[in-house]
């Protein structure tokens, strides 16, 4: 599932004597835009379920075919940033109406793809149109309406916001089975064409400063996209070439440079792409840091979920959706449960219980075997799910609740930002992880076998009297081909188990650290809504 984007308020909102009334016009221009915000969330959630189908119809290598899913939060983690310029620069109205035509025609070239480098690179551009939609519908939320109908328009965002994570695995695997994966693309068409008409009528046109674009920081967008590039090349290139391969070393140690070099020029010039001061802040540093574990953990978990059933259970795009759509399902039940405990409970505690929950789904996936049916993977996306909005929640009380509201905007960046960053750079330490070893424990297996390794071959499902009576024996064509896809499958789950474990583990680094504050000093009941 996706995170629901906290309000990026990247421009200034309207006085508080501002209009207390607005037009139909407007709202109906507003609901276009909560209906591009519906896609671009969609999109990130939409795919996953039909990777596999994409990665066999495409003939991509398994380890990837991540790229499909990584491009495009990249891509949003370079877009996000600008968002506030381009609004301002090009006013709202030109900002969602080049938002969102862009995002459209991406759309529809990657339903054309017919290749694998062809859909990266539109998928890439997709993202970068994504990127800017998603703070911008939260910033009009404040730049077209008045206080009388904030809340009102804020809810509806929302609403859109968790509605399509929830239905993403469920439609991707629908529109895979009956009508085939470009479809996964083609359905942002025709509402991406009448959003984009309807908001040119709509929405109200307001002077427009393009000469704001000349501040743009194009050097530390550059480092940023080096930074993001470098960095995912070499976790994804090491399990094949190695950790000290040349183009390992040189890619990672790269990556990391230009992030090191994009961060000092963020801390040096006057207008940056990312101003970090906010991290000044603990209680921001803190909450950004638990958003950017969130976005590893939840975009991670999916991602793995996903590898496990399509690789290792062999289920199709449909069967696919209709298991992880249980985690959406989850988080819709229980976030009016999540709402209301956020008001009486501090951003602290509920920020440890969250991510502790979270862990905890994540614990309880790590035994896994090739057999593991729906009633095992039950509980444990439920548990996920549960725990998703007391994340979101904490994470954005914890980080903006406190804040000024001239500070909201920047750090509000931040937080957003994180959360991608984390989502891209964890399913990418996955890939590392789980292609990396697997091919050792599949051969580990199989070696098992030919030592006559009775467990190994219970785990297997081998009838125990033939196998001790045929190890020893050399191996028929059938039998081998019978063989090899038990043991890769077995390989892989185990695999697949550790990964678990590592994502539980990365929960624990918010929990300490959410109550570390907490046991050096009393919890701050200012901090504490309601």
């Amino acid at each position: 599932m996706t995170a629901i984007p906290s309000p990026a308020m990247m421009t200034e909102p309207l006085p508080a004597d501002g209009p207390s009334r607005t037009s139909l016009a407007v709202w109906a221009g507003f609901a276009l835009m909560c209906v591009a915000l519906f896609m671009s969330v969609l999109d990130v959630q939409i795919v996953l379920t039909a990777l596999p189908t994409m990665q066999r119809g495409l003939h991509i290598d398994e380890n990837a075919m991540s790229w499909i899913q990584t491009s495009y939060l990249t891509a949003e983690v370079i877009s996000i940033p600008l968002s506030g310029l381009l609004t301002r620069a090009l006013s709202l109205r030109g900002c969602m109406v080049l938002a969102v035509a862009g995002f459209t025609l991406a759309s529809a070239a990657c339903g054309f793809s017919d290749g694998f480098a062809m859909l990266i690179v539109a998928r890439t551009v997709q993202g970068l149109f994504g990127g800017v939609i998603i703070p911008c519908v939260f910033s009009a939320v404040f730049l077209l309406f008045g206080p009388r109908d904030e809340a009102v328009a804020t809810g509806l965002a929302g609403v859109m916001a968790m509605l399509a994570p929830t239905l993403g695995p469920w439609l991707g695997g629908w529109l895979t089975v009956h009508f085939g994966w470009p479809w996964l693309f083609f359905i942002n068409l025709v509402p991406g064409i009448v959003a984009v008409a309807g908001m040119v009528w709509l929405l109200p046109r307001e002077a427009a400063e393009p000469a704001l674009l000349r501040h743009l920081d194009r050097a530390g967008l550059v480092l940023l996209a080096l930074a993001m590039i470098g960095i995912e090349v070499a976790l994804k290139h090491a399990p094949q070439a190695g950790w000290a391969a040349p183009v390992t070393l040189a890619c990672g140690i790269g990556g990391l440079i230009a992030l090191g070099a994009f961060v000092a020029r963020c801390l040096r010039i006057s207008m940056p792409l990312v101003d970090p001061a906010a991290l000044a802040d603990w209680r921001v540093a803190l909450g950004t840091g638990c958003n950017a574990v969130l976005g590893a953990t939840l975009y991670g978990s999916t991602y793995l979920m996903v590898i496990f059933l399509g690789l290792v259970r062999g289920m199709d795009a449909l069967a696919i959706g209709e298991t992880v759509v249980l985690t959406g399902a989850a988080q819709l039940l229980t976030a009016p449960l999540a709402v209301w405990a956020e008001r009486y409970v501090a951003p602290l505690p509920y920020c440890l219980f969250g991510f502790a929950l979270f862990g905890l789904g994540c614990w309880t996936d790590a035994a896994l075997t090739p057999d593991s049916g729906f009633a095992a993977l039950f509980w444990p996306q439920m548990l996920r799910g549960a725990a998703l909005m007391v994340c979101i929640l904490g994470t954005t009380r914890l980080a903006l609740g406190h804040l000024a509201e001239s500070a909201v905007a920047n750090a509000s960046g931040l937080f957003n930002l994180a959360r991608n960053l984390g989502g891209a750079l964890g399913i990418a330490l996955i890939d590392s992880l789980l292609y990396g070893q697997t091919p050792q424990r599949i051969a580990a297996i199989a070696k098992g076998l030919r030592d006559g390794d009775v467990h190994i071959a219970a785990m297997l499902h081998l009838p125990i009297d033939d196998f001790l009576a045929m190890h020893d024996m050399p191996l028929d064509d059938d039998t081998r081909a019978l063989l090899q896809p038990l043991i890769t499958h077995l390989g892989l789950s185990q695999s697949i188990n550790l990964i678990w474990v590592v994502l539980a583990v990365a929960c624990i680094a918010p929990v300490v650290a959410c109550a570390v504050p907490m046991l050096r000093k009393p919890v701050d009941r200012a901090a504490t809504p309601g």
